[in-house]
């Protein structure tokens, strides 16, 4: 049994034996976009790939898939440096990972999103896996969604409105305990240009609570219409301390996730309809 957890080290028969001892997959999802003025445009995969990594290395039950790259951001556009992907390519060639991935036998993917308008396509990617594969399970989150990250943000976070929305306090301190030498930290900014609102858009994404999170509202304007610089908080707070608490966070957050993931059961199927379709006929809701 080999002891490599990333998935693309690994040979033919070792991913044999990978899908013999049941081993999990992570599939961390980036993107790459502007991050104001002091931040690079890898943030959203750097910081989803060390959470990633960090965890997957620890484990023995576990491989990490390497990142995709790219994601889904046609409203940052107007600052320079993004690759956006067509929201159905996108979608399409993240299921073709995981499908290919089920195809070889593994039954536990899970992706691990760190750029925002991600979210909700890799939520249908997940559910798009599950129905072509019903003895396979496919989950989805984001890592600020995570609790402990949650309660690190409650603990740590100093500045005010939207501390963890887009290259912020959060951001930028992780980012600081990563590459502290690629942070132009003479360019930090505190950017709260987009108001707060009880309706719209509360981006700040690691909010104290759940319902801080949420507006019922969500209209994704075009990023110049909402940020002056880039920027979405106060990075001028951030500090290499805070990232670690944060990184740490998300990882201890990850390692539960997936012990609870584990052991999850994979149930059948049980059609209740009176009659059900003969093989040969065509019914896009049976499962596969």
């Amino acid at each position: 049994m080999s002891d490599e957890y990333r998935y693309d080290k690994l040979t033919w028969p070792e991913v044999n034996e990978a899908v013999e001892d049941e081993k999990m997959v992570l599939v961390p999802v980036g993107a790459t976009e502007d991050h104001g003025h002091h931040l690079p445009l890898d943030v959203d995969r750097e910081l989803v790939s060390a959470i990633c990594e960090r965890t997957a290395r620890d484990r023995d039950d576990t491989l990490l898939f390497p990142t995709v790259d790219h994601g889904y951001l046609p409203h940052h556009m107007d600052y320079p440096g993004g690759i956006t992907i067509d929201w159905e390519t996108f979608v399409k060639h993240t299921i073709d990972i995981c499908v290919s991935l089920a195809h070889h036998g593994f039954e536990k993917i899970l992706l691990v999103n760190g750029h925002g308008s991600n979210d909700h396509l890799l939520q249908q990617v997940a559910r798009q896996v599950i129905l072509q594969y019903p003895d396979v399970h496919c989950g989805n989150l984001s890592w600020w969604q995570i609790e402990e990250v949650r309660e690190a943000a409650r603990t740590h976070r100093d500045a005010g409105p939207q501390g963890s929305a887009h290259a912020g306090e959060m951001e930028t301190s992780m980012y600081l305990a990563l590459h502290p030498d690629d942070v132009r930290t003479d360019e930090l900014a505190d950017d709260v240009s987009y108001p707060e609102s009880k309706h719209f858009n509360n981006l700040d994404l690691a909010g104290e609570t759940r319902e801080e999170e949420s507006t019922p509202v969500a209209m994704m304007e075009w990023w110049s219409t909402v940020s002056e610089t880039g920027t979405m908080g106060d990075a001028t707070e951030a500090s290499a301390e805070k990232g670690e608490a944060f990184l740490d966070a998300a990882v201890e957050g990850l390692h539960s996730v997936l012990d609870e993931y584990r052991d999850h059961p994979i149930r059948d199927i049980d059609d209740h309809h009176a009659r059900t379709v003969e093989d040969h006929e065509y019914d896009p809701f049976r499962p596969k």
